[in-house]
């Protein structure tokens, strides 16, 4: 691209089809040479830790659409349209781009996305270790990302205790006892 047409690009949010991300940022690139940033974080997937969208569905793209039509956009393989209000693509403010790509750069560099996330005072459980089974209190996550900070009542006190994220679990709730038997009939107890 020109220096000219650089100076009029503006960003623009691309939806994508579902699993095809990186096919229509590709396909935006060397087919329409287009700057494309799809922002991607290190998240746990099945198990594995990997590079998946921050954003699954959706990309950003910077283009002169006076030179560029819309439409060709909205027609690249693996592209659903251009976001739009009003049959008008809607660029983004100034920053925006720049703002997310420093957010997942920390999220990359504190280790990626939880795969968990707890919040401040909820109950957990520990299921690993020699004290498996015990409850705590949720206090924070801690970096890297995959270490907390529970509030453990042991033998009388209560000490915080840092653990790997995967050494708790959501403590479960009191089950609810069932009260009928199908059709209201009750259940006595």
């Amino acid at each position: 691209m020109s220096e000219l047409s650089l100076a009029s690009s503006l960003w623009y949010v691309v939806h994508a089809k579902p699993q095809q991300e990186l096919l229509a940022a590709s396909m935006l690139e060397d087919q329409r040479n287009l700057m494309v940033y799809l922002p991607e974080v290190l998240q746990k997937h099945r198990g594995k830790v990997q590079m998946r969208p921050f954003f699954p569905g959706y990309m950003f793209v910077e283009a002169d659409l006076s030179v560029v039509e819309y439409t060709a956009i909205n027609s690249t393989p693996g592209v659903i349209r251009i976001v739009s209000f009003d049959n008008r693509p809607l660029a983004l403010k100034s920053g925006i781009v720049e703002g997310i790509r420093e957010e997942v750069k920390r999220i990359n560099d504190g280790g990626g996305v939880p795969h968990e996330s707890y919040r401040e005072g909820e109950s957990v459980r520990l299921k690993d270790g020699p004290l498996r089974g015990l409850h705590a209190v949720f206090v924070n996550h801690l970096k890297p990302r995959d270490r907390v900070l529970v509030l453990l009542r042991f033998l009388g006190q209560e000490n915080e205790v840092e653990l790997d994220l995967s050494e708790i679990e959501r403590a479960s709730t009191v089950r609810r006892r069932r009260g009928t038997r199908g059709g209201g009939r009750k259940i006595t107890y």
